[in-house]
């Protein structure tokens, strides 16, 4: 008997006790801020520079060889190495602008 009123009163309190739940706050999403702006109309690879209408693009490539074993050309004096290395570097900036006789282009 008192394990029955023991359960009925535990279901009588779990019944009465009400959970508390959260309500769902509608968070505005932040404003996307452009830092960048594609310039589609120059090609790959140009955004615009801020506060013009100008288009800039800035490429270039790194290249870095390096050989092992016998070479054919010895490059040092003694003759010792069979290594070599080699790097190349390019550097490249373009620039593209809409005029009223066309667009102009500048490669530097």
């Amino acid at each position: 008997m008192k394990i029955k009123s023991l359960l009925l009163g535990s279901a009588a309190a779990m019944m009465a006790v009400s959970t508390a739940q959260a309500a769902d706050i509608i968070i505005p999403e932040p404003e996307v801020v452009e830092y960048v702006r594609v310039c589609d109309a120059a090609g790959t690879g140009f955004f615009y520079i801020p506060g013009t209408e100008t288009c800039l693009r800035i490429h270039g490539y790194v290249r870095y060889d390096i050989g092992f074993g016998e070479l054919n050309a010895v490059t040092s004096a003694d003759g010792e190495e069979t290594w070599s290395k080699r790097a190349r570097a390019s550097f490249r900036v373009s620039t593209w602008s809409d005029t009223e006789y066309g667009p102009l282009r500048t490669y530097v």
